[in-house]
């Protein structure tokens, strides 16, 4: 079977397919349609991969369909996650793709309701017609992470934080990453890692508060790294600790042992989904966090800093 899969959102949005996806392999060719920086981590688990940004894909959003055609012509089904409320996408995927079943549904599960977000799109391409169990993608990415398509990494001792999200709602201020760095950096069994940050677009205005407190430390900052040097940072290191962003949805996944910091978001639909994964959920910034976060990274550690 043949399918075309088109979803637009950010990172953490897009990597939310990933387990169905990965269920799906050797069962489906795929096609997925979407947008930066998703696009590059979804690509090695599908078939071909199309930037919804590319010439053409604006016919999807059109009041009235032109004669010329979507950059994409052939399928046997066809899955779109949008917002359609006025049946514009649904109309125009009939008349670009006529007799090619399309099903659209809402980019996420209803606000309130009790269900991851992977989950929910996993049963979405199922009553779609694909061949994915959805309970085992998850299970899945629970026990092995996206295992299945790498190689072993080799841990070093590292350990990176993502003070940041796209959502401003989600995040600790600076002073609390300064203050939880200096804390698990004296960590007698943390100490021999070396501290390592990242940060985006999204942190742009204050990396330079970050460079200037942390420039007398070992800490090393990264500045919107690309999707290779993410990977393999995220690889290597032995410890992540991150906001709920799409990078530690990522970290979470690539199977690093991850402390997710929730400070508005649905721990039911949003909780990162790995095999090492400790969830800490709490508004408030402060001493009883940073020892949340420091009990934490302790117990995810141990096993692999005995050897350091």
């Amino acid at each position: 079977m043949n399918a075309l899969i088109i979803r637009a959102g950010a990172l953490g949005d897009t990597l939310m397919l990933l387990p169905a996806l990965l269920d799906l392999s050797q069962k489906a060719t795929i096609t997925y349609v979407g947008r930066q920086p998703g696009l590059g981590f979804v690509k090695d688990y599908v078939n071909s991969a199309m930037d919804l940004e590319r010439p053409g894909w604006h016919r999807l959003f059109m009041e009235n369909p032109d004669r010329r055609r979507l950059p994409f012509s052939k399928t046997d089904l066809v899955i779109a996650f949008f917002s359609d409320e006025d049946g514009t996408i649904s109309r125009n995927l009939s008349a670009y793709l006529p007799n090619t079943p399309t099903h659209i549904f809402p980019s996420f599960p209803k606000k309130g309701r009790h269900i991851h977000v992977a989950l929910y799109l996993s049963n979405c391409l199922r009553s779609a017609g694909l061949p994915v169990d959805p309970d085992r993608s998850i299970k899945t990415i629970l026990t092995r992470g996206l295992s299945e398509k790498m190689a072993a990494p080799v841990r070093q001792n590292k350990m990176v934080f993502h003070p940041g999200s796209g959502d401003p709602k989600k995040n600790h201020p600076p002073d609390f990453w300064l203050n939880l760095i200096a804390r698990l950096s004296r960590e007698t069994k943390l100490q021999r890692l070396k501290p390592l940050l990242l940060l985006g677009p999204a942190e742009k205005s204050i990396c330079p508060s970050f460079r200037k407190s942390l420039s007398s430390t070992e800490a090393k900052i990264y500045f919107s790294p690309d999707k290779d040097l993410l990977t393999r940072i995220l690889k290597e290191a032995i410890l992540y600790i991150g906001q709920d962003s799409g990078i530690t949805h990522l970290a979470a996944m690539l199977g690093t042992p991850t402390v997710a910091l929730f400070k508005e978001s649905n721990v039911h639909q949003w909780r990162p989904l790995g095999p090492y994964v400790k969830l800490i959920r709490q508004k408030e910034a402060g001493p009883r966090l940073i020892n949340k976060a420091l009990k934490a990274s302790i117990s995810l550690c141990d096993p692999l800093t005995s050897d350091l």
